[in-house]
This record gives structure tokens, C-alpha cells and sequence, in this order.
């Protein structure tokens, strides 16, 4: 059973992103799956909701207001998106998104180690199936508290 999240939690609020690495698992290659600089913000409120939203480095504008079928493919493929609850269980952060960019992640359950050290929070995952490669790979998140 999860944790209540207090109202004091240090990860309640705003994180900006200042690093985000995949590290596969079996060779110990690091990749930046969104770019060297990927913006992202995350939201954590006292009642258990989370929303958050990243882009990649190097994000395109449509010529035009809307986006051809080409462009609406790169932006959708430079992005990830979720809004749902999530849970804190000593040391774990999970997730339960229940609306995404990707459909497949609605209702699906994702857990996370996390830290928070004053205005900087840690996040890694699982090992997941990585982003480029396909191997095993394990991320690793780094925000810092938005002013």
C-alpha cells in the first residue's frame, strides 16, 4: 500500500529538467534519448496528481499552423506527455498515467527510485526497453525546483 503524501513531501511542487540520460545495460553507453538539452517540467501536487510534459532538443515549427502528416510524425516521435496520480512508497515513485501522448501508457503502472536533496530531485527507472536501441537500458532523470 502507498504512502499519503503529506502536504510538507519535498516533491511536492514544479521540477524543471536539467538532465536526462539512458544507459545501456549491457554495454554502459550513454545516450541522450531527447537531445543534449531536452526542456521538461514536472508537477507534483499534495493530492497525488502528476503532470508532465518534455520535448526534445531539437523540436521543429510547422511551416504552416497546422502541421503536415511529416511534421505532426516528428513532433509526436520529439515528445512524452502524461497526466494521471501517482504514489510514493518510501524510496519509490510510482506512476499510474491515465491520460498520454501514447495511448499505451494509459493505465499502465511505472515505478521509480527517486531522491530529493534539497532543490534537486533524482529519478531512475526500472530497466526498461530503451528508446534508440532496443536493449535494456535504465534512465536517469535530474530536475531541479522551479523558481
Amino acid at each position: 500500500m502507498s504512502e499519503a503524501i503529506e502536504a510538507n513531501h519535498p516533491i511536492i511542487g514544479i521540477w524543471r529538467l536539467t538532465r536526462f540520460v539512458e544507459q545501456d545495460l549491457a554495454t554502459g553507453v550513454v545516450t541522450h534519448p531527447l537531445g543534449p538539452r531536452p526542456k521538461a517540467y514536472v508537477i507534483y501536487t499534495d493530492g497525488g496528481y502528476v503532470s508532465t510534459l518534455f520535448t526534445a532538443t531539437d523540436r521543429r515549427v510547422p511551416v504552416n499552423a497546422q502541421a503536415t502528416d511529416e511534421e505532426a510524425v516528428g513532433l509526436y516521435r520529439s515528445m512524452v506527455a502524461f497526466a494521471g496520480r501517482y504514489a510514493l512508497q518510501g524510496d519509490t515513485l510510482i506512476y499510474y498515467p491515465e491520460i498520454s501522448w501514447n495511448e499505451a501508457w494509459n493505465g499502465t503502472t511505472q515505478q521509480r527510485r527517486f531522491v530529493v536533496d534539497g532543490d534537486r530531485l533524482e529519478v531512475r527507472s526500472a530497466p526498461v526497453v530503451g528508446t534508440l536501441t532496443g536493449a535494456q537500458t535504465v534512465f536517469s532523470l535530474t530536475w531541479e525546483r522551479a523558481p
